[in-house]
């Protein structure tokens, strides 16, 4: 038996094998003893007959294809293990039909997990920025705060710019009516941009029960060309008029803003301070973290099959799914409002698709290089910490080994941004931040296995 494996760029193997006439002879032997169990023949207990009546009953050919068929599969497998090979589909298969008394030759090509060659990702270095929050952040998240404890009160008087005022409102442009709203509210604003762009000008100074008809032009840049450009006739009523009354910046604000958390404004404005600079760390820390992931992908080597960005598309879609369920809504009505086809909306994950499998497999690699692991220890500490949540994750063989392998790869994502990056000023804060990482992770890894496990319950077949 001769038996050969190339390895193609393009990510596939194929495994040419040479069997002799003689090697056929000897596996048609075995292939007779476990046809011959199969055989009911006249005469003799089953598994019992000679071969001459189970050729006879079933063809001599049939007994030399099984040999055939068996002696392929054993070939193959011996092939993929004896050279480290891992096949994503089942082979294509190139066979041609057997002749007796001949030696036979066949070729199987698969596509197979691709090798990937690192490159020397210690040599690479990315800046940390600093994470600073200015006085005009603070202010302008004060003035956002102030803006959710605003109270409207209706007002006596023509209506001014700042106000909210609630209209019947009927907008007609080539004779048509384009818009007819009752009791509608609007903020009357000089930055209206639009269908209704330049109408606040014609309603400052209105009066409450006054009736208007005026003219705007709608704007060139209007999403609907049929209408960008032309006349709009307005025809409106003022039913009402309400001034916008914010609250004052001072203690009292604070105190009510922060359910008492905060009696002064100035503690008030510290723990906005705070938060804005948690919030641009962890922002940067996130960005950071995909730099350097990218950085390290980028430098590596290696083809990805469109077998493997087939299956993690498939994936995405019933990951996307199984968040739908959970809110309530159908993958089938999801694709409804985005106007979509569930092959089309697969397709479209395809660029996203084959980026998570260059980042998983350049991390895998990276896994081995720095010989990463996970001890039983670590993955019981993270079950006790969610037990100490109230949230306990189910332990299955396969849940473990998920998240395992979860961790591990948050271990080498961590390792690679200390390679590659400057001290991290607050490391000790960021200890917490790696072990919550180490935590969500945990939980999207049990999430998915729960995902997946459910999809196979429904797809198996229920015992009558």
């Amino acid at each position: 038996m001769k038996v050969s494996v190339e390895t193609l760029p393009t990510s596939e193997a194929v495994v040419n094998v040479d069997f002799s006439w003689e090697e056929l002879e000897k596996a048609s032997d075995k292939a007779y003893r476990k046809l011959v169990q199969q055989v009911e023949i006249q005469g003799f207990r089953r598994g019992k007959a000679p071969r001459s009546l189970v050729e006879r009953k079933i063809g001599k050919e049939s007994i030399y294809q099984e040999a055939l068929d068996d002696l392929m599969n054993e070939t193959y497998r011996s092939a993929l293990k004896e050279h480290n090979i891992v096949p994503l589909t089942q082979p294509e298969l190139d066979a041609p039909t057997f002749e007796m008394g001949q030696p036979y030759s066949f070729s199987l090509k698969v596509p197979i997990l691709p090798s990937v060659e690192l490159g020397d990702y210690s040599s690479l270095h990315f800046e940390r920025p600093t994470a600073e929050i200015t006085s005009e952040e603070v202010e302008k998240e004060l003035e956002s705060m102030r803006g959710r404890q605003v109270q409207w009160e209706v007002v006596e008087r023509p209506a001014q710019l700042g106000d909210q005022v609630t209209m019947n409102l009927k907008l007609s442009a080539e004779g048509q009516v384009v818009s007819d709203l009752k009791d509608n509210p609007f903020e009357l604003t000089d930055d209206r941009h639009g269908l209704f762009k330049g109408m606040d000008e014609q309603i400052v100074g209105m009066q409450v029960g006054e009736d208007k008809t005026f003219s705007t032009t709608i704007p060139e840049d209007y999403v609907n060309d049929k209408l960008a450009g032309k006349t709009a006739e307005y025809e409106v009523t003022l039913l009402k008029v309400e001034f916008k009354n914010q609250p004052e910046l001072d203690d009292a604000f604070a105190i009510q803003a922060s359910n008492e958390e905060y009696q002064t404004i100035e503690d008030l404005r510290k723990s906005v301070s705070d938060r804005l600079l948690e919030d641009k760390k962890r922002k940067i820390r996130d960005n950071l973290r995909q730099t350097v992931i990218q950085g390290v992908v980028d430098q590596a080597t290696l083809t990805v099959h469109p077998v493997l960005v087939e299956q993690e598309a498939h994936d995405m879609v019933h990951r996307m799914e199984h968040m739908l369920e959970q809110q309530k809504m159908s993958l089938g009505q999801y694709l409804m409002l985005v106007r979509q086809t569930e092959a089309e909306y697969q397709e479209s994950l395809k660029p996203d698709a084959e980026k998570r499998v260059r980042e998983e497999l350049v991390l895998g690699e990276v896994i081995k290089r720095e010989e990463i692991t996970v001890s039983p220890e670590e993955i019981e500490t993270l079950y006790r910490l969610y037990a100490q949540i109230g949230q306990p994750l189910p332990q299955t063989e396969e849940q473990v080994r998920s998240i395992a392998s979860s961790m591990q790869r948050e271990k080498a994502i961590e390792r690679l941004i200390k390679l590659t990056t400057d001290p991290d000023p607050d490391e000790a804060e960021n200890e917490v931040e790696e072990e919550e990482a180490l935590v969500e992770a945990a939980a999207e890894e049990a999430a998915k296995v729960d995902a997946e496990v459910s999809e196979t319950e429904q797809a198996e077949p229920t015992a009558e």
